[in-house]
């Protein structure tokens, strides 16, 4: 998962110190190909209400990138957690990242629930996005 996350974004993520809470607290979903680890996706509840859950981060490597794996583990991974009764999904994304924006609210059909200016410090703009997994059909990436 550090490999992955490092190869992914500019700024890790994930450290050894972070993994491990995310692992043990957390809700974690891994993408395989032949036993390898080709993405995952990171999801953590919020304390005063428990039918929300955050996409903390989801990354794929960048060979199984443009192939439709990432879609693939996020459908995955929303089924699972509607199956576990959850009921919101929220997640931030840099307002210029189009194709991330793309597929949570096109494909997946997450709304833009906030703005949020310097979320991450100065200048790291991010949106907030949420999706009703209640009235969620899930469509084919």
């Amino acid at each position: 998962m550090l490999k992955i996350d490092d190869e992914v974004f500019e700024e890790n993520i994930l450290c050894k110190w972070s993994l491990v809470p995310y692992l043990r607290y957390g809700r974690v979903f891994g993408l395989y190909n032949s036993n390898s680890l080709e993405g995952f996706s990171i999801f953590m509840k919020m304390w005063d209400n428990p039918e929300f859950v955050y996409l903390a981060e989801i990354a794929v490597a960048g060979e199984s990138q443009g192939k439709g794996h990432g879609c693939y583990l996020l459908l995955k991974s929303l089924l699972h957690l509607k199956k576990e009764g959850l009921s919101i999904v929220g997640l931030t994304v840099n307002p210029n990242n189009s194709r991330a924006c793309h597929i949570y609210c096109e494909k997946f059909g997450f709304e833009l629930t906030e703005f949020r200016k310097n979320e991450y410090g100065q200048g790291q703009d991010r949106l907030f996005l949420t999706l009703n997994l209640k009235n969620w059909t899930p469509r084919p990436c």
